[in-house]
């Protein structure tokens, strides 16, 4: 007998809870007032050094792009772009590599293979990245924007 596999339901309060959490953090990384082109220099160890880049302000939003500064012969370069949202006090990944415009859910199996609940999984990718970040003592060298 085939077991029936039962359709992902996001759970939209810890989906928000994980979004506010990831807020709070990436408040760390902002200037009071913010502008587009600021860029942060966030220093992990030697070898992994991310930029935390404002694309965009507007009256209720701030856009960041994360990145991997280059270090030589990388294949990998791991990026997101979040979107803060100042009045909810949330965060969401917008993109992560060359991924946009993500679904509350999926189907499985789907073209894209993509999982279920893959913006859930992308937001969680930015908190263990943020909680890398805490642990390991990240070292900003301007404390602010440049």
């Amino acid at each position: 007998m085939w077991l029936k596999r039962n359709k992902y339901v996001p759970v939209l309060p810890d989906f928000l809870a994980l979004c506010e959490r990831n807020y709070a953090q990436l408040n760390r990384y902002l200037a009071a007032d913010p502008q587009p082109g600021q860029t942060s220099d966030v220093s992990i160890n030697p070898q992994h050094c991310y930029r935390v880049s404002v694309t965009e302000v507007a009256p209720f939003t701030t856009t960041l792009r994360i990145e991997l500064l280059p270090p030589n012969h990388v294949l990998f370069r791991p990026g997101f772009v979040v979107r803060l949202y100042h009045d909810a006090q949330l965060a969401e990944v917008l993109s992560c590599q060359q991924i946009s415009r993500f679904k509350a859910r999926y189907d499985y199996p789907n073209t894209d293979m993509l999982l279920p609940d893959e913006k859930l999984q992308i937001n969680l990718l930015l908190r263990d990245w943020l909680k890398l970040c805490a642990c390991q003592g990240y070292n900003n060298k301007e404390l602010a924007f440049s």
